[in-house]
């Protein structure tokens, strides 16, 4: 039978007080980005019931709202069932992107056709990235624990930019200093009419 999340603290707990966290070498990782030690939180107990997240069943959901105005400040690309959205945030890195679906949907909910879709997407920006802008490759993400809607987050570093590959590549995206917002938004609209170029949709206006 599998563990309980009460039967895993429980076991985790246990070990922790007895034999502390586990050694890890993270501060010898070239992506690592800071210096000095870090000490880790005391693990909290599960909770009984999750927290609803942000449009939990659609409601006040802001991508079901963006998908339903085709906003352009927002939307980068769309057809009739995904979107490309441009994070709000400034980001310091040179590629940042959301793929999401139109309806409101998280990864178990996709239909067939959704899901297929969506890998082809992938593929997709990950080669219209590379054509347009100096990046290697993309790197995908899921976490959804802050919002309900499925939403992927695509990043990209500079080509040759080694310190910056691989887990910690979110965290280097917090830290370093923005990309001005007008050239790191044009640089997605070159991304978004490569991906209409390659699979269709409709890339926002230049």
């Amino acid at each position: 039978m599998p563990e309980t999340p009460q039967e895993w603290f429980a076991r985790v707990s246990a070990a922790i007080e007895r034999d502390g966290y586990r050694e890890s070498d993270l501060q010898q990782w070239s992506s690592w980005p800071w210096t000095g030690s870090l000490t880790p939180k005391p693990l909290e107990p599960p909770v009984d019931v999750e927290p609803d997240r942000r449009g939990a069943g659609g409601q006040d959901c802001f991508v079901c709202d963006a998908a339903r105005s085709l906003d352009p400040g927002y939307i980068m690309w769309h057809d009739e069932l995904f979107l490309l959205g441009l994070p709000h945030e400034p980001r310091g890195l040179p590629f940042a992107l959301f793929l999401m679906p139109r309806r409101h949907a998280e990864l178990a909910d996709l239909t067939p056709q959704e899901a297929a879709r969506q890998g082809e997407l992938l593929s997709v920006v990950d080669a219209a990235a590379q054509q347009v802008l100096g990046i290697p490759r993309i790197q995908v993400a899921l976490w959804g624990d802050g919002a309900e809607h499925l939403h992927w987050w695509l990043y990209a570093r500079p080509t040759g930019m080694l310190q910056l590959r691989g887990t910690f590549l979110s965290h280097w995206d917090d830290l370093l200093p923005p990309v001005p917002a007008d050239q790191f938004r044009a640089d997605q609209v070159l991304v978004a009419h490569e991906v209409a170029r390659r699979a269709g949709g409709e890339g926002v206006p230049e």
